[in-house]
Parts: structure tokens; C-alpha cells; sequence
């Protein structure tokens, strides 16, 4: 019997969010193991996902219920009962592995103290490599401290293994497991009204190395070259003072648009899109992509990162360097459809090489290996 211990710390930040989709997942499945005993705890959370996977421990009345600085409370509140837990657990002996769900280091004297094997999971180096605020900084410095400690380190891609060793060369590469991703959208669409008959398909944030400003700037000449072509923008947060300045700047006001979507809508979106475009200039995996191949929509991706080596050949690319490779492969996406449908083809093909299964099996395997040299 393995006993696991996984941390509820992504849970307390994200209602909604990929990596507590991640964790979702693998809780959902670890709980039907029988060889392994789960110590899982979480006092309270509003996070969508996890509360599909135990949907009667948190009463609604707290969900619903709105005050005055609700999140920082509750975030404070939460983190000091579990902090002390998961010290508690980890100091008792009982636990063989532990896998923390965030970039935390307020188990580390604790963990040093025990006998459990440190499972770490880096999504991508983004705090390292684009730096915004000291809190960048900081989450980098608990992601170093958790690096060091580490008994497996899981990556997504070989391009974040990469970047991980460049980043922090005392760490062995024997001990890195590289565990790609899935994508969840559901197999049935939710209509939008409203959208435009014609449109480009942007998805997630916007801000800094997510490259939105640049992509304006491609889409003001596809603008002028095709009017009735709109760019269309899926995700939580409206545009900021920023990029209106720039839309407005660009003349293109009623051309470009910004929606929250559910996730069938979100499906919709992707299935009625000329193309999807994903001009980021980092990603430590990209699952965005993997969402419009099995949405059977062309995909457009910069040529950076990790995107080339998740979409394999089964997207279009161009060199963000300048807006000026990136207009002239939209273009070319309008107006060659044949080159659309060779693409939904090869993404078609492309998404079956990922699965939650795989991703899950492997980090199995990862947790018995520890347990295995021990």
C-alpha cells in the first residue's frame, strides 16, 4: 500500500484553472485505486472541478455567499488550517509520497524531517523567465526551493525539461519524467448568440508574453483586407484600459470581441472559427491547441516554446519576431481552403496522441517508482 499525500493549495487559489483541472484529475482516478491510500483533505473550496470529484462535502450556502474582501479571507483562513495539516501529516511517518499541487514552500522544513519522496510537478518557467512583480519572484524562488528537494520532478514537454535544466543545472536529469498533457472541452457544443459569421479565435490570457498586442497589430491589416473577418476573444477578464487604447487605436472598434464562455460554448467558439491563433511567445505545454484540434478547427501557432513540438506538424506557424510573418499566415489561412481542411485533418490525427489516461498512468508509475528504490 502507497501512501500519497497531495496537497489541497490549488484549490484554495483557482475556481476554475488548469492546473486544478490537473489535480482533479488525477484525484478522481486516485481515488479508485486500491493500492493506494489517498490523504487528501480539503476544508473548504470553490473550485469547480474539485467539487465534481467529491460533490457532497462543501455545503452551497458558503459558495454563494458574497462579503467584502470574501477571497483574502478565506484564502488566509484556509491556508493556515491546511498549512498545519499537511506539517502534520508529513511529520507523523505515515506518508511514503507527496505531491504538492502549487508552487508552495511552507512544507519544506517539514518534508526535510520525514521519510516521504517529494513528487514536484513544473508546468512551465514562466516566474523565471518573465518576471512581472515580486510575486513572480517569490513563486519562483519556492518553485527553486521545491526543485532541490525533489525526489521526481514531472515536466509537461521536452521543451520545459529543457528549460528547467538551463534554468537550474544542479538538477539530475535522470530524475525529470516528462508527462504531456490532455485537453477536457466536452464532446457537445453550447450555441453563443451573436458571434460573428466570420471570425479568428483567440483563447485565454491576454497579457505580457501572451503576445495579444501584437496579434492586434496582424489583425488591423487583415482587417483592412477583409472587413467582414472579426477577432474574437474567449476568456474570464474584459479588455483592459491597454488593450482598448490599442483597439481603438488600430480602428478597430466592433471588429474585435471579448466573451466569457462555459465550456461547451467555449467548444462552439473553436467549432465555428475560421482558425484559431495562439501567438504566445512561451507556453510550458499549450493545451489550448490540443482543444481546437479535437474541435476539428485549423490552428495557427508562433513558432516558440513548447507549441512546434505539442502540435507536431499538424499546425501552421509563424516567426513572432515582427507582426509581419504573423499577418501574412492568417492571410493565407483565409484564403486557402484547402490548406484548412489539410490542417483540420492532420489535428484530427495529431489529438489522439494525448489522453488524461496516459497522463495519469505515468504519474503512477512515477509515485511506485519512489517507492520501489526506497
Amino acid at each position: 500500500m502507497l501512501h500519497l499525500l497531495i496537497d489541497d493549495e490549488i484549490f484554495i487559489y483557482q475556481r476554475f484553472g488548469g492546473v486544478s483541472r490537473i489535480f482533479a484529475i488525477l484525484l478522481e482516478r486516485l481515488k479508485k485505486e486500491p493500492d493506494i491510500n489517498l490523504l487528501f483533505r480539503s476544508t473548504y473550496s470553490e473550485n469547480e472541478y474539485l467539487q465534481a470529484v467529491y460533490p457532497s462535502v462543501y455545503p452551497p450556502f458558503l459558495k454563494n455567499y458574497q462579503f467584502p474582501l470574501k477571497g483574502k479571507i478565506m484564502r488566509g483562513v484556509l491556508k493556515s488550517i491546511n498549512h498545519a495539516h499537511i506539517k502534520r501529516q508529513l511529520l507523523s511517518g505515515k506518508v511514503d509520497v507527496f505531491h504538492p499541487s502549487f508552487y508552495e514552500d511552507f512544507y519544506i522544513e517539514s518534508l526535510k524531517k520525514s521519510k516521504a519522496k517529494l513528487v514536484f510537478t513544473v508546468h512551465d518557467l514562466i516566474h523565471e523567465k518573465f518576471p512581472a512583480n515580486e510575486s513572480d519572484r517569490r513563486m519562483a524562488e519556492k518553485k527553486a526551493a521545491n526543485i532541490a528537494c525533489a525526489d521526481k520532478i514531472i515536466v509537461v514537454s521536452e521543451h520545459t525539461k529543457k528549460d528547467l535544466l538551463e534554468q537550474y543545472p544542479f538538477v539530475n536529469p535522470e530524475i525529470i519524467e516528462v508527462i504531456p498533457l490532455s485537453h477536457s472541452l466536452p464532446s457537445i457544443s453550447e450555441p453563443i448568440i451573436g458571434l460573428p459569421a466570420r471570425y479568428i479565435l483567440f483563447v485565454g490570457e491576454r497579457a505580457g508574453y501572451k503576445n495579444f498586442i501584437q496579434l492586434l497589430q496582424a489583425f488591423e491589416k487583415i482587417s483592412r483586407e477583409f472587413p467582414d473577418v472579426h477577432l474574437f476573444c474567449a476568456g474570464s477578464r474584459p479588455f483592459s484600459a491597454a488593450e482598448n487604447e490599442a483597439i481603438v487605436k488600430a480602428n478597430l472598434q466592433g471588429k474585435v470581441k471579448q466573451k466569457a464562455l462555459t465550456e461547451g460554448q467555449l467548444k462552439f467558439a473553436y467549432e465555428k472559427a475560421l482558425f484559431f491563433v495562439f501567438p504566445s511567445l512561451y507556453e510550458g505545454f499549450g493545451i489550448p491547441i490540443l482543444e481546437a484540434f479535437a474541435s476539428q478547427v485549423p490552428v495557427l501557432i508562433s513558432n516558440r516554446s513548447s507549441l512546434p513540438e505539442v502540435a507536431g506538424e499538424a499546425a501552421l506557424q509563424f516567426d513572432p519576431d515582427t507582426a509581419e510573418d504573423l499577418y501574412k499566415q492568417m492571410k493565407l489561412l483565409i484564403n486557402d481552403v484547402n490548406l484548412r481542411q489539410e490542417l483540420i485533418v492532420l489535428g484530427s490525427n495529431r489529438v489522439k496522441d494525448f489522453s488524461w489516461e496516459k497522463h495519469y498512468s505515468k504519474t503512477l508509475e512515477v509515485y511506485h517508482s519512489l517507492i520501489r528504490k526506497s
